[in-house]
């Protein structure tokens, strides 16, 4: 396997479903990883966050509507994207321009979208980038300028951190913290689906460009807010929102304020993953977007 080279390290697709394939893929002078899902028509593409990946929503593509294609790539500096190891390519720009350049690579003029958390502010920054391409949008637990708890230090620590120690030392720390307190970090719901949520916190970090995790987040924490830009957005959009997601609430309520006839769901017994801790909710809203927005 060669330096920049991830493919292994994440999952396969589930249950041998032949409808389920990972993919590679070329875009200018780097590659991606994304899982397809087959389907007829204008592909659904789901966006994952901040050290995610596209194995973020593996265990939903199952049960995900058959009659639509289903996209779930892996964003820059994450998962099996080519690892550039140059913190000034990680800005929200860039992520959007790869986004630009994924679809034309498949060919795909138009699609309906997802975003969730950081995947969300890339969502939205492509709509209003390219409003012809983006037929509808889910907004999942993501906000149109940083949740007022995040700062600049916590990231350049975490960076000295992984420069010092690697990775797996921020993950380990991160996890350690987590769990002595739940309450605090907003982990509650995920100790709930423990046995899954820490094998894949760790394979998420683990996968990552080292470089990826400060420069984005210091981006994410230093973004321009695009609340006075949100009018501009004419797609048919829901916003989507775990009701124990306190960091993201103020930024929902921004997006459900200001996004033209957005509809806004709450999804009880949840925190910052909804499609995770309470997937049949999480399915039902995506259902109703589905039938409220289709042609």
């Amino acid at each position: 396997m060669q330096p920049n080279d991830r493919r292994g390290l994440l999952l396969t697709p589930l249950q041998n479903d032949p409808r389920i394939a990972c993919r590679r893929l070329k875009i200018g002078s780097v590659e991606l990883s994304y899982t397809d899902v087959a389907g007829p028509g204008r592909p659904f593409v789901l966006l994952h966050g901040l050290t995610g990946h596209r194995d973020d929503f593996i265990h939903r593509l199952p049960q995900l509507d058959a009659n639509v294609r289903w996209l779930t790539p892996d964003l820059r500096g994450h998962g099996d994207f080519s690892h550039t190891g140059r913190s000034e390519t990680f800005t929200f720009d860039q992520l959007t321009d790869d986004f630009r350049q994924f679809l034309d690579a498949l060919g795909e003029p138009q699609c309906d979208l997802l975003g969730h958390s950081v995947g969300g502010m890339v969502a939205l920054r492509f709509a209003l980038a390219y409003p012809e391409r983006v037929h509808s949008m889910v907004l999942m637990s993501t906000a149109p300028f940083c949740p007022e708890d995040y700062s600049r230090e916590t990231f350049e620590v975490a960076g000295r951190i992984i420069d010092e120690k690697g990775m797996d030392f921020l993950q380990e720390a991160v996890e350690k913290s987590w769990r002595a307190n739940p309450d605090e970090s907003g982990a509650t719901h995920s100790e709930r689906w423990a046995d899954i949520y820490w094998p894949h916190h760790r394979r998420r970090y683990r996968a990552m460009d080292p470089a990826a995790y400060a420069a984005l987040g210091i981006h994410m924490v230093e973004q321009e807010d695009l609340t006075k830009r949100l009018r501009e957005i004419r797609c048919p959009t829901t916003v989507l929102v775990g009701e124990d997601d306190h960091e993201f609430l103020a930024g929902t309520n921004a997006l459900a304020r200001e996004i033209p006839d957005a509809v806004r769901i709450d999804i009880s017994d949840a925190g910052h993953h909804p499609h995770m801790e309470n997937p049949l909710a999480w399915h039902a809203a995506i259902r109703a977007h589905l039938d409220r927005t289709r042609e």
